[in-house]
């Protein structure tokens, strides 16, 4: 019902233009076609002044006609395409809320082996500072979700599922927005895991109590991965709630039994 209202509103909204606006002027542009008569934009209202009513008579039916019909022609194929813009609007935001529906209740549901929270990537809560250490606990956490089974990264949230937002995280950006945001987490993604892992991580933001929070989707990865940092290269697996490092021989293990 509401795609055929769309449809009857552009259909006469396509077949009022084209009779009462573009028909008149198209009579007087013909005047000065056929006249020779160089055109001014004054001597051009003043045409289309006497010339208005004219082209409503009979005698301008066939004109009026082919333009009417033309008018209704397009007012449908806009209207149609408006119709189907208005379809694909209405699910991208049901979509949306059942996303902002599950987010909430993933961050009710607390922390599990597929679901970690982090305050930040950069401002510490306790220092009350910034603190590029915490960069480190990022990239363990989402290495131990790529060595593990994936899972979901919520940042701007603290470990009891309390919304802390974004806003001191994006304070200590050069780019203080989502996108400055997502290309620092990318950064952090690609400089101590490699490049390679960023293609397993894809990040979207959701405002929850006004505030934003960050979700990183990660998937699990096929090879090992491994944190690297100036010291040393260190695999994490996520088990359970946490993270954990894995000695060589438990990460040789690990993955043996991975492939078993």
């Amino acid at each position: 019902m509401a795609k055929i209202k769309i449809i009857l509103i552009h259909l006469l909204l396509g077949t009022g233009v084209f009779y009462f606006i573009v028909h008149p002027f198209t009579m007087a542009l013909y005047w000065f076609e056929y006249s020779n008569t160089p055109l001014s934009t004054s001597l051009f209202i003043d045409t289309l002044n006497k010339n208005f009513l004219k082209s409503f008579s009979f005698e301008m039916r066939g004109m009026s006609t082919l333009l009417t019909l033309f008018g209704s022609a397009l007012g449908l194929v806009s209207g149609f395409f408006w119709s189907q813009l208005k379809k694909k609007d209405n699910l991208i935001n049901v979509q949306q809320r059942l996303l902002y529906r599950d987010i909430a209740e993933i961050i009710a549901d607390g922390e599990n082996e597929m679901v970690e929270f982090k305050s930040s990537i950069r401002y510490d809560y306790y220092r009350k500072a910034t603190n590029r250490d915490l960069e480190k606990v990022i990239a363990k956490t989402i290495t131990g979700f790529m060595n593990a089974n994936g899972g979901k990264l919520i940042i701007g949230v603290d470990d009891d599922g309390n919304v802390l937002g974004l806003e001191k995280d994006f304070k200590t950006l050069k780019h203080k927005n989502r996108d400055g945001y997502e290309r620092e987490v990318f950064r952090i993604i690609s400089t101590q895991l490699g490049h390679e892992a960023c293609f397993s991580n894809h990040i979207s933001f959701y405002s929850l109590n006004e505030k934003d929070v960050c979700l990183v989707d990660i998937e699990p990865s096929e090879k090992p991965i491994y944190v690297s940092d100036t010291e040393n290269t260190t695999f994490y697996v996520r088990t359970g709630n946490a993270t954990y490092p894995l000695s060589v021989k438990e990460a040789v293990n690990y993955l043996e039994t991975r492939k078993s």
